[in-house]
């Protein structure tokens, strides 16, 4: 089976940064718009089985409403997961690690950086399509939803070889070895986590809000993607020290007084601020970073987990996140194979005959 899964996040685009800055707000219809076009373009290039994430805002199956798939490659079903909701990230992680026991030869994912961090989470080595629907938008791609379900279709029937079009993308790996209060009783506790796009380290007690909206609580970023052109807390490493996509390594930035470097950056859309510099150090790749203390970890942009004053945290840059599929190459490799050409009954015969 060519089977392609679609993700959509229902609250990416939506945070409290849309109050607060111009932030840009995308609407369920515009991503019900976008779900479609793939699942209609996915039929249309070979897929025969689509799944889709469940979600409160039942944007998939408005999506899927009143479609007919039976294409030029025969039927296509669509099937909905039956995953229980929580109506939080780990409905995407649920479903990433359902398309991972499914089988599913491409994955669609529509939301942020946070989004295609919860992809990963659910299946490390996910052949994924990310486009960007939320608010920091640095590792998703802005890519119309015919354009992905055609390359994701292509790439799940084995017309186009992952191999030709998949690249292995970055990713911070952490390790978080802490030690909390279980009763009166001291109890040590490990987790592995990671980023794919940059981990910061905040001062502050409490995750509260996921958003880091206080540029003066930000005490370091380590960065597998810095650019200049992003948003949010990569956009501190991206505006010092740039580090591309496919760039071997990452970067080191740590806040505070150092030689009184000072710089400009958007730490939320249409919305700048002005950081002190004290460390910038490029990162090889597999170099270890160690940093303790008591902070809140902070992922792809969102406050998430709380470091004790006895905490360690050790970090690196290495090339083990999803294999991104290149849409674009895709959809040339299927031109040039004449993959788009209408098949006649007579070219059918012709073929048969060898003429």
């Amino acid at each position: 089976m060519a089977t392609v899964g679609i993700i959509v996040n229902p609250n990416a685009g939506k945070d409290i940064r849309r109050l607060v800055t111009p932030a840009t707000h995308t609407s369920d219809v515009t991503k019900v718009g976008i779900v479609r076009r793939a699942i209609v373009a996915a039929a249309e290039s070979g897929a025969t089985r689509i799944l889709l994430m469940p979600d409160r805002h039942r944007l998939a199956e408005r999506a899927a409403d009143g479609l007919d798939l039976n294409g030029p490659h025969g039927e296509c079903t669509i099937e909905i997961v039956d995953e229980p909701l929580t109506g939080s990230r780990f409905d995407t992680i649920a479903a990433a690690r359902r398309f991972w026991k499914e089988q599913v030869g491409a994955v669609i994912a529509l939301g942020g950086d946070g989004t295609a961090r919860d992809v990963a989470l659910g299946w490390p080595d996910a052949p994924l399509i990310a486009i960007s629907t939320g608010t920091n938008n640095v590792y998703p791609s802005a890519i119309d939803g015919t354009s992905a379900g055609a390359a994701a279709a292509l790439v799940a029937s084995g017309h186009v070889d992952i191999a030709r079009v998949g690249r292995r993308s970055k990713r911070v790996t952490v390790r978080i070895d802490d030690v909390v209060l279980d009763g009166d009783e001291e109890r040590h506790v490990s987790r592995d986590d990671l980023a794919l796009v940059d981990l910061a380290f905040i001062d502050a007690q409490f995750v509260g809000a996921r958003a880091v909206r206080d540029p003066n609580t930000v005490r370091a970023v380590v960065a597998a993607v810095a650019t200049p052109a992003s948003t949010g807390l990569s956009s501190i490493a991206g505006r010092v020290h740039p580090v591309d996509r496919w760039e071997d390594g990452g970067v080191l930035v740590r806040l505070g007084f150092g030689d009184g470097r000072r710089v400009r950056v958007p730490l939320a859309p249409g919305s700048f601020t002005t950081l002190e510099i004290a460390e910038v150090r490029p990162l090889a790749l597999g170099e270890n970073v160690e940093i303790v203390g008591k902070c809140v970890l902070a992922f792809d942009g969102e406050r998430d987990v709380p470091v004790s004053e006895r905490g360690r945290v050790n970090v690196r840059v290495d090339q083990s996140g999803p294999l991104l599929i290149d849409v674009e190459a895709t959809l040339n490799i299927a031109a040039r194979d004449q993959r788009f050409d209408e098949r006649t009954q007579s070219t059918t015969d012709g073929d048969q005959h060898g003429h």
